[in-house]
């Protein structure tokens, strides 16, 4: 077989561009200290190394959500241990007030300070960690509780029930008698109220013979509207008996009924807030009605009434709910911790899981140094060697064969 001199040069420049393309290979894989750098390097290690980089993605997305839900558990274990303290000065400060030793002017004074407790605990059941609330569920951008009107029956009646609505706002509570019996929205109904603890009195009538009947107190600022056809008796102060009830602040809870979740596995989600109603009670917004027993906001709001109007029989009353409702929160508060230590753990797993798969991935993908010098050594040689003859042979002409 005959070959000619352009099948020489060709094969010469064919061997040239394979042992430099092998020389750049490795030349790169040096550079990189990886031995694929690109799918057609070693397509099959190239599909178990996007199958790991797409698992350990999904392993972040979960150690991210355990640390997401450390930050929101810690900080309200934190907070929820303050509300503890303060529940303790506030159910001394009702047994206090249950006491039957204190005027009533003392009594206030004591209302005045259970308000403060009030306040302090709104704060945190408020708190917020970056823009997420930590108590309002899966509503994490609406702070869950504000204050709005609410009463406490503190006479024979009216039942909670005969209210209709509430409108203002209210600084101090506001003490109501009425003054004479009679069906609302039927009859002239007087009433007297207090704005200053029952040391002044200002007098009002809703007339129910008016067209259309009145139904609604007014009571500095705030109204009172009450259900047609309630039927009320005047108060009488000497047996304690007939109408009497006190418009004070209650805690309308504006957050969701569930908690928000992330998921911290494939078959695993961990809440990462608390349902404010089930940890502090107060009022649903949708009846106006205050959540089950045990009701801890409502519970001081009642306190806060009765030491209004110097019942100690009626803060007494509210002990118990108060006591019920400041364990329910304790309970919740272990709930809390009990989370918190879960996000923790399942983050220490994803984080050695991560490693190992990390170290999959580099065994995958990463080049040995030694292998990659003595290789580097060995191409660099056959290129220069393939170089050299070439060089050789592109160089010949006719003449060397005379």
């Amino acid at each position: 077989m005959r070959v000619s001199t352009a099948q020489i040069y060709d094969q010469s420049m064919t061997n040239v561009s394979r042992s430099l393309a092998d020389y750049m290979n490795v030349s790169n894989q040096v550079a990189s200290q990886k031995k694929i750098n690109v799918p057609s390097d070693d397509p099959a290690g190239m599909g178990n190394v996007v199958n790991l980089r797409s698992y350990d993605q999904t392993l972040e997305d979960y150690y991210n959500n355990t640390q997401y839900a450390k930050s929101l558990l810690g900080s309200a274990d934190g907070l929820l241990s303050e509300a503890s303290e303060i529940m303790i000065s506030a159910k001394e400060q009702a047994e206090q007030g249950a006491t039957g030793t204190y005027t009533d002017d003392q009594q206030q004074a004591m209302a005045v300070n259970m308000m403060g407790y009030q306040d302090s605990l709104l704060a945190i059941a408020n708190s917020e960690m970056g823009d997420d609330y930590l108590f309002s569920g899966e509503a994490t951008n609406t702070a869950p509780y504000e204050y709005v009107p609410g009463v406490t029956i503190t006479g024979d009646g009216p039942d909670e029930s005969d209210f209709a609505q509430f409108t203002g706002e209210l600084d101090d509570p506001v003490i109501v008698e009425f003054i004479s019996d009679g069906t609302i929205g039927t009859d002239a109904v007087d009433y007297r109220y207090s704005l200053d603890g029952g040391s002044t009195w200002l007098a009002g009538t809703m007339d129910g013979t008016a067209t259309p009947p009145d139904t609604t107190m007014e009571l500095g600022d705030v109204s009172v509207e009450m259900n047609a056809g309630t039927a009320v008796t005047a108060y009488d102060s000497d047996s304690k008996t007939g109408g009497q009830f006190v418009v004070r602040n209650s805690l309308q809870y504006n957050g969701a009924d569930e908690a928000m979740a992330v998921g911290i596995s494939e078959s695993t989600e961990l809440e990462v807030n608390s349902v404010g109603s089930e940890m502090f009670g107060g009022v649903d917004p949708d009846t106006g009605e205050p959540f089950s027993s045990p009701n801890m906001f409502e519970a001081i709001s009642d306190s806060i009434a009765y030491m209004w109007i110097g019942d100690e029989e009626g803060t007494a009353k509210t002990l118990e709910t108060i006591d019920a409702g400041y364990n329910q929160m304790l309970i919740e508060t272990s709930n809390v911790g009990a989370r918190e230590e879960k996000a923790d753990f399942t983050g220490q797993s994803l984080s050695l899981t991560r490693e190992r798969v990390s170290s999959a991935i580099s065994d995958e993908e990463d080049a040995d140094t030694t292998q990659l010098t003595i290789e580097l050594s060995r191409t660099e040689y056959i290129y220069n060697a393939v170089l050299s003859s070439t060089s050789n042979v592109i160089s010949m002409s006719i003449m060397n064969y005379l």
